[in-house]
Parts: C-alpha cells; sequence; structure tokens
C-alpha cells in the first residue's frame, strides 16, 4: 500500500496526510477551496477546524508566502467560509 504524501497545516503548523487536509488554491487572485483536488499550480492546505480555518483565513503573510504571490492579490470572502 502506498503511503500518502504528507502536508502541514497552515493554521496549527501539524502534519497531516495531504488526504485529511482541506485543499486551497488561487484562481484569478481568489482563493477557493479545491474540493475536487484537481486545481492546478500553488495550493495550500488547513485542517477541517474552525480554529485552524480562522488561523489560516486571518494570516495573509503567511498565506501569501504559501501561493508566492503579494498579500494585496489575495482575495476573498469571509461569508463563504463562516
Amino acid at each position: 500500500m502506498k503511503e500518502q504524501p504528507m502536508r502541514t497545516c497552515l493554521g496549527c503548523h501539524k502534519r497531516f496526510p495531504k488526504n485529511q487536509l482541506m485543499k486551497f488554491v488561487v484562481q484569478q487572485g481568489i482563493l477557493r477551496h479545491d474540493s475536487n483536488r484537481t486545481g492546478q499550480g500553488r495550493s495550500a492546505y488547513c485542517c477541517d477546524n474552525k480554529n485552524c480555518l480562522g488561523v489560516f483565513f486571518r494570516q495573509k503573510k503567511k498565506m501569501s508566502r504559501a501561493f508566492r504571490v503579494q498579500e494585496d492579490q489575495i482575495r476573498f470572502e469571509l461569508k463563504d467560509w463562516e
């Protein structure tokens, strides 16, 4: 049986198998949840946990480093995630 690749949650910084985390991608400057896990390019991962998601969305500097874009180039609407 093949092992799953490990990824780090940007909220709590714990490592989990890739399939246990939510995947996010930036498409056309907008942060989107990649529920199908088919998004191309840079991605970031976060636990499916309210506390981790809160930290993830508040820390735009870490998010910008993960996606390798400027902080002001990432947009999202919090109402979609509350």
